[in-house]
């Protein structure tokens, strides 16, 4: 009921108020002067033009930002960008817009009405708004009404809006408030944690494309986000990440410029999000995460936020080529003040335990669009007779080309085993695979090969196409030979290996970076041999958290998203 009242106010302000005024002057215009047609041209066009455009400005931020309007009272008072233009934006772009179409008509008599509106509105601001925003804000409204004009406005205000939010950002924030709610039933826990101003650090787990977006559904500000330098290669990519509010940080080295542009920003009192895991999980499962991440945020000693994500690998997982209709809930926890630990191991143990409490939540229903196809990216081997890539995916589930062992897989990605009716989730089948190809009772040991394409990394911009071949491995050696390309590396020389953002198989021994497409292969498998040959080394070890049968493929220890 509420929102059909709305769209009712909607409709009368902006269609039949309008239609009723322009009417009504065509009766008084020929009994008042003529405005002179100089102004029905250049200044016509521009007043009107200029009223649209601060009320548009003034209504999308405050949707944005504002959260529960216009379907209910604002969560937040909103004392930035075009509201320091001036105090009500919405309404004075209203009056300013249908004064500009009075003048453009050679309208006197609609140019009155309009005066007639204003004067409504103004007493309705003085008289209802205002005493009701300062019930509810008190002394920072009184502070903000202090300090922004109601009716004059300070005109330098619109450039700062537009750097400050930019256009792409806002439009994009208002699409992804519209369309999210159609896929998912997505609810907060916790916003009273949220602070409204101030700088601070969120810190989140990782899962899917929109995080971010899904987090911004119930800020009340733009976010700063620290994001791997590969979403900056492409001149497109580079501009649209930079305006969503991204900033890059190069994934196998120590990045100090990323880390003083967040130090800079949270000195201003922005806040800045950061995904420690370094990229999306696959099997819904957390992803190990350096220790350089944890002692970094120690240093900073600014509050920090933990947001979990829960259901979103449900929503939306890795390995699926289309998202599901499903429930999604974005938690919010009270602020962590690292001041109040002794080193950064502590700190550690109290971020891992809240943006990782989805494992202790049982899985979500897919409704709609549940299908599992892309899910034996994940499942690459079977439990029962260690066959390696021999799971098929059926109609049902997963079925075994080796043993005949059949798997369902259900609405909420658990797989059920059809012979003794064991239930496990993905991480956890994930999980003992992986325990299995470390025990070498895998077929084929830590032995193996598959089809690639090769790229040579140079650079952020400079990758460098090498042709396709065969990529090998086994307990020593990682090797790709196709051509006249041969690439050879130790694999106890592996700085870091992890899976890009078109799920390419990246490794650096130090001399080097590789990216190998996989064309007929899973590049979740080759992931875990790399990372199970490097621990047999020792060169990948357990830090922090133990993840039990979680997703345990580590990025480099020095990485952040």
């Amino acid at each position: 009921m509420k929102r059909l009242v709305v769209w009712l106010k909607a409709l009368f302000c902006f269609a039949l108020l309008p239609y009723i005024m322009i009417r009504l002057s065509q009766h008084w215009d020929p009994f008042l002067p003529q405005i002179p047609d100089w102004w029905a041209l250049a200044p016509g066009v521009i007043v009107t033009f200029s009223g649209a455009y601060v009320a548009l400005r003034g209504y999308l931020i405050l949707a944005a930002l504002g959260k529960e309007w216009p379907f209910g009272p604002t969560r937040y008072l909103i004392d930035k960008y075009i509201y320091r233009f001036v105090r009500h934006p919405i309404y004075w772009g209203y009056v300013v817009f249908l004064t500009g179409v009075g003048l453009w008509r050679n309208s006197t008599a609609l140019v009155l009405e309009t005066l007639a509106v204003g004067l409504i509105l103004l007493a309705w601001v003085l008289l209802v708004e205002d005493p009701g925003l300062k019930r509810r804000f008190g002394t920072r409204f009184l502070e903000y009404r202090r300090s922004a004009p109601l009716l004059c406005p300070y005109w330098k205000e619109l450039y700062y809006d537009v750097v400050d939010y930019n256009w792409i950002l806002l439009l994009t924030a208002t699409l992804c408030r519209k369309l999210f709610p159609f896929l998912w039933n997505i609810k907060a826990e916790g916003l009273e944690h949220v602070p409204q101003e101030g700088g601070f650090v969120i810190v989140c787990n990782h899962v899917n494309y929109v995080d971010g977006f899904l987090m911004g559904m119930f800020l009340n500000r733009p976010v700063r986000y620290m994001a791997t330098d590969e979403l900056f290669r492409k001149p497109i990519t580079r501009v649209l990440f930079t305006l969503w509010g991204a900033f890059p940080k190069r994934r196998w080295s120590r990045d100090i410029s990323a880390l003083r542009k967040m130090r800079k920003w949270l000195s201003e009192g922005q806040p800045v999000c950061i995904f420690p895991e370094g990229q999306r999980n696959w099997d819904g499962g957390p992803v190990l995460v350096g220790d350089e991440v944890y002692r970094f945020l120690y240093s900073c000693q600014v509050p920090i936020m933990c947001v979990s994500l829960l259901g979103a690998h449900e929503a939306f997982p890795r390995w699926a080529k289309l998202p599901s209709f499903t429930e999604l809930t974005v938690k919010f926890f009270p602020m962590i003040q690292p001041g109040e630990y002794q080193n950064a191991s502590d700190l550690r143990k109290v971020i891992e335990a809240r943006i990782f409490d989805f494992v202790n939540q049982p899985p979500i229903e897919r409704r709609i669009l549940n299908s599992h196809s892309g899910i034996n990216i994940v499942t690459w081997g079977c439990l029962k007779c260690g066959g390696v890539r021999t799971m098929e995916e059926t109609e049902t589930g997963l079925k075994c080309r080796k043993c005949g062992a059949s798997w369902l897989v259900n609405s909420r990605l658990e797989l059920i085993d059809e012979q003794d009716g064991r239930v496990l989730l993905e991480r956890e089948y994930h999980g003992l695979l992986k325990k299995r190809l470390a025990a070498g009772t895998l077929q084929g040991g830590y032995a193996t090969s598959s089809p690639a394409f090769a790229f040579s990394i140079e650079s952020t911009d400079n990758l460098i196409k090498l042709g396709p071949g065969t990529l090998t491995i086994d307990e020593n050696v990682i090797a790709f030979a196709g051509g006249e390309v041969e690439i050879s590396m130790n694999v106890r020389d592996i700085k870091f290996a992890y899976l890009n953002l078109a799920n390419h198989l990246v490794v650096n021994d130090g001399q080097g970076a590789f990216q190998f497409a996989l064309t007929d292969d899973s590049p979740v498998r080759w992931e875990d041999y790399v990372t199970a040959i490097r621990r047999l080394s020792g060169e990948v070890h357990e830090t922090g958290q133990d993840t039990g049968d979680n997703n345990e493929a580590a990025a480099a220890n020095d990485q952040v998203e």
